[in-house]
């Protein structure tokens, strides 16, 4: 069995006068992705310290995991790219073809692991 595990680290703007609107966001998906999908490993959201940007750093066990985690956030991602634009993806590990194709649309960039570990 292929190991389908992979990391999606998101850069995103976040617009001027939204930051409150974007935290609250943020605080929402977390807290679906928390609630409702339990493959998803992690989960995490850092605001540069002046309030203009911002990186998600996301972890999936699986395609499997994504898949259902764009299921449940899919519908919602308008409401967050309208006030923080999308402006980086890079996927590093093994997702599946299906996953590297829907990211692919949005202008990711792939990385495949060579060596180390992580804890």
């Amino acid at each position: 069995m292929v190991d389908e595990s992979f990391r999606l680290i998101v850069r995103q703007g976040i617009k001027l006068g939204v930051l409150e609107d974007f935290k609250k966001l943020a605080a929402e998906y977390t807290a679906s992705a928390e609630a409702n999908e339990p493959a998803t490993r992690g989960y995490e959201w850092f605001i540069a310290e002046d309030g203009s940007a911002c990186y998600l750093n996301e972890s999936y066990g699986s395609s499997e995991a994504f898949l259902l985690y764009f299921e449940n956030v899919g519908p919602k991602l308008g409401a967050m790219l309208a006030i923080s634009p999308l402006e980086e993806m890079i996927v590093l590990g093994n997702p599946s073809q299906e996953v590297k194709e829907m990211l692919a649309g949005l202008g990711a960039k792939f990385y495949g692991p060579h060596v180390g570990f992580a804890w």
